[in-house]
């Protein structure tokens, strides 16, 4: 095990391009720490495959591999089109329909689509903005009548089956979780899973409702990540923030939902926001879409990425890229790559710690003391992963080890930025303890060699969330 040479967090989709050992084992070498299981694909067969494979190339390579889970989530969806799709011209009137009222009673409708939202006749009203395909089609309601809404096309194109479909004006009566959602969750718990990530969230009610069904499950530690990508879940934010573990800037829906020039400003307000309360963020979507089919990826993408870091996300995820793409392994070393160059040059901003005069204090101390001594990395004694993510607010351009004896915890800062977490077998109960610890940790794994100097920080005693109090300039023996 050596020290990551990058400190930001690489989130991978794995599917069919990279579910092989062979390809993960190469795209962990280049910088995976955590991989994504996208459950609007794959059967429970493939998932269980995938996480016993991600598992033992963990063990193989000893290096920690967070399994997040990516639920559904509510999307409404155009249903069966005829196999070569139907072709939407501007002007052109299109009918949709509820799915379970097609065709019933005497009337049909002619050019109709099917959705799966029932409640489309009751919510929509004339000028009613409807996206289509991640936006690339857009209809304007013209018309309602019963459960029918006739819509003009305003962007047309072929429209093929089973494409999403948008309301970005309305507040829509959908559930926070689907019967789907719910059945994946038993599974993504039973397979033991480290992180779920709740789509479409809406506000802090349906973070509520999936930590309640997981407490029922018996696995209350496991972490939840709130995808942002709803309007609703901008103006609720705040209160977002307080019930969850970690954010993911979701930007495919939320450049649906919203103006895309919007996307950008919101995406910076949402990273601040995590790194001044300190909770992890994941920024999402399109990074290095190009290299879904070419090696590199556009300067414009490169760019992409790089801002994400500066802005201060603790991790940057592939999609499609890793998923499906010709090039998994070196989507992955150039996000690597770009997020090494931009950690060596930028200027971060930290965001000091708030709560007692110590912990002020330490987090201040910690910039001083960096700035001035020269430290092989910074080590982090945590229970509640309180001082390892103190560490991190800092930004401080050198890795923190952080020794937990919480296997929960030892999952949840995989995602946080600079970061590496390793896995106490003992608990700490005394000073002599954590130094005896240090040593044996850093040396069996040649993290440092006799000479490095190192500085420790933590709580003693130990497992007191915001009880950090002390630290130790330590020379390895």
């Amino acid at each position: 095990m050596a020290i990551p040479q990058h400190l930001t967090k690489i989130v991978a989709t794995i599917g069919p391009a990279s579910r092989s050992p062979e390809v993960f084992r190469k795209m962990v070498k280049a910088g995976v720490t955590v991989a994504r299981l996208n459950f609007s694909h794959g059967s429970y067969e493939d998932h269980a495959k995938t996480i016993s494979m991600i598992r033992e190339v963990s063990e193989e390579l000893d290096v920690p591999i967070t399994i997040l889970q990516d639920l559904q989530g509510p999307k409404i969806r155009v249903g069966e089109l005829p196999d070569v799709g139907i072709d939407l011209a501007e002007g052109d009137a299109i009918t949709l329909v509820p799915t379970d009222k097609f065709q019933q009673g005497d009337r049909v409708y002619t050019n109709s689509v099917t959705i799966d939202y029932p409640y489309v006749a009751e919510e929509a009203t004339i000028g009613t903005q409807v996206l289509l395909a991640d936006g690339i089609f857009e209809l304007r309601v013209s018309g309602i009548e019963d459960y029918a809404v006739h819509c003009e096309v305003i962007k047309g194109g072929l429209l093929t089956s089973h494409k999403g479909v948008n309301f970005p004006s309305l507040n829509l009566r959908l559930p926070s979780m689907t019967d789907k959602d719910r059945q994946d969750l038993a599974f993504g718990l039973e397979q033991g899973v480290d992180w779920i990530s709740l789509s479409f969230v809406r506000q802090a009610a349906d973070v509520r409702m999936l930590k309640a069904l997981i407490t029922e499950y018996g696995k209350s530690d496991v972490s939840i990540i709130a995808k942002i990508e709803k309007p609703q879940a901008i103006a609720n934010l705040e209160e977002i923030l307080t019930v969850v573990d970690g954010i993911m800037v979701a930007r495919g829906d939320l450049g649906v939902e919203m103006p895309p020039e919007q996307v950008p400003t919101i995406q910076k307000h949402i990273i601040r926001r995590c790194n001044e309360i300190g909770i992890p963020v994941i920024t999402a979507t399109q990074m290095l879409e190009s290299m879904i089919q070419n090696p590199r990826p556009t300067r414009a993408e490169a760019s992409d990425v790089a801002n994400a870091i500066m802005d201060g996300t603790d991790a940057v995820m592939l999609s499609g890229e890793s998923a499906v793409g010709a090039y998994p392994v070196q989507a992955v070393e150039m996000m690597t790559r770009i997020a090494a160059e931009v950690e060596k040059n930028a200027q971060f901003v930290n965001y000091p710690a708030s709560g007692t005069d110590e912990v002020h204090a330490i987090s201040e101390a910690l910039h001083v003391i960096t700035d001035t001594i020269d430290f092989r990395c910074i080590v982090a004694f945590t229970a509640s992963g309180y001082t390892a993510i103190l560490a991190s607010k800092e930004r401080l351009k050198i890795p923190i080890i952080a020794l937990s004896p919480n296997i929960n915890v030892y999952h949840r800062l995989n995602l946080v930025w600079g970061v590496k977490p390793l896995l106490l077998d003992r608990e700490v109960t005394s000073f002599e303890m954590v130094i005896q610890q240090v040593e044996s940790c850093l040396l069996e794994r040649n993290l440092a060699i006799e000479g490095d100097l190192i500085l420790i920080v933590g709580g003693i005693p130990m497992g007191i969330k915001g009880g950090t109090n002390f630290l130790k300039i330590h020379i390895m023996p």
